[in-house]
């Protein structure tokens, strides 16, 4: 035995990485893999870490419970390693607690061009997946044919959506606090405006489901109101009365809906850029009156059409003096044309969630 064996039992460097995987997975050493994954992205040794990630999973059948190993090493496959084995681990699809989808974790740090010809091209949903994700980035796919597409969006951006701002995706989590709120201006709402009626469930309901990672994965929690009056009404409504507001550009609200998503709040896992546009889509689609009811249009709404309605709405950024601490995000819409507003309220909390 090394001396580096007596500090660090486990350590692969002698005899050799596959040895030593043998012998980490007969014995169920789950930090002795991880040590191995760490040991082996450091050198580049990427044979090691994808037989990590596909021979960790099976030790269930000897009782051994080690797919934190698998799913770590499939994480570090798709962020770092070569466009060949980044492609392969999205396509084996066998992470399920990663700290993001591997399409997006790949799709961060490599190009269209050097994953494509690794994506079989009847790679199905997962190979969509990809295309979607460096779209969302302001790559232009138009004319990539995807085989099967369960998003179906336009593989370019309209002129009304914005290139994500990529989170900074690391060996071991994600970086994507909530956007800057910009200098919101106090605004006192007096009376209580009336609430809207069925015409308004609808936007209402797509609201409430946009961050709905945060609510399921995470400890957020989202509260929303549909007013006949203004976007600061329905804000005030939710925040008690008085709220601080600042209007919103299309360009940037329709961001703030695809952020909304993709995240999975302060501990959830993240959705991914690709899942937040298309929820963003459906969401401004329901808050315009184009949705499922209008049998007239189809999915994906037309790109014109849709631009033409949300650019038609109004949007604010809104904040509580009152609210506790933690993450928080307020967004208000309003139809002036129907005299109809919406506001959403989501917060998560920053401390550890609890176990029960």
């Amino acid at each position: 035995m090394t001396p580096a064996d007596d500090v660090f039992p486990g350590h692969w460097s002698e005899p050799g990485p596959m040895a030593n995987l043998d012998r980490l997975l007969e014995d169920g050493d789950l930090d002795g893999l991880l040590r191995l994954i760490d040991d082996a992205c450091d050198n580049g040794d990427w044979e090691s870490v994808e037989g990590v990630a596909t021979r960790s999973r099976a030790a269930i059948e000897r009782g051994h419970q080690l797919w934190p190993a698998s799913d770590h090493a499939e994480h570090r496959l798709a962020l770092s390693a070569p466009a060949n084995f980044a492609a392969a681990a999205v396509m084996r699809d066998a992470a399920t607690f990663t700290v993001a989808p591997l399409a997006e974790v790949a799709a961060s740090s490599h190009t269209w061009a050097e994953l494509d010809p690794h994506l079989p091209v009847n790679g199905g949903a997962l190979r969509a997946i990809v295309a979607h994700e460096r779209v969302a980035r302001g790559d232009n796919l138009t004319g990539v044919q995807l085989d099967e597409d369960p998003l179906g969006l336009p593989l370019c951006l309209a002129p009304w959506e914005q290139a994500v701002d990529s989170p900074a995706i690391g060996p071991y989590g994600v970086d994507d606090p909530v956007p800057a709120a910009g200098i919101l201006e106090v605004s006192l709402i007096d009376g209580q405006p009336p609430p809207a009626g069925s015409e308004a469930e609808s936007g209402r309901r797509a609201l409430r489901d946009l961050p709905s990672a945060w609510t399921e994965g995470s400890e957020g929690a989202a509260t929303t109101a549909a007013v006949i009056g203004t976007g600061p009404d329905a804000a005030a409504v939710l925040a008690g009365g008085e709220v601080r507001l600042r209007q919103l550009a299309t360009e940037e609200a329709f961001g703030l809906l695809a952020w909304l998503g993709a995240s999975g709040g302060a501990h959830g896992r993240r959705r991914g850029a690709a899942r937040g546009r298309f929820e963003a889509w459906w969401c401004a689609t329901a808050l315009a009156g184009l949705d499922e009811s209008d049998s007239s249009v189809s999915w994906p709404t037309p790109t014109d059409q849709l631009g033409q309605a949300v650019s038609e709405l109004g949007w604010w950024r809104w904040d509580d003096r009152a609210r506790p601490s933690g993450w928080f995000i307020g967004l208000a819409a309003e139809d002036p044309l129907d005299g109809i507003a919406w506001g959403l309220a989501v917060r998560d909390s920053i401390d550890t969630p609890s176990s029960s």
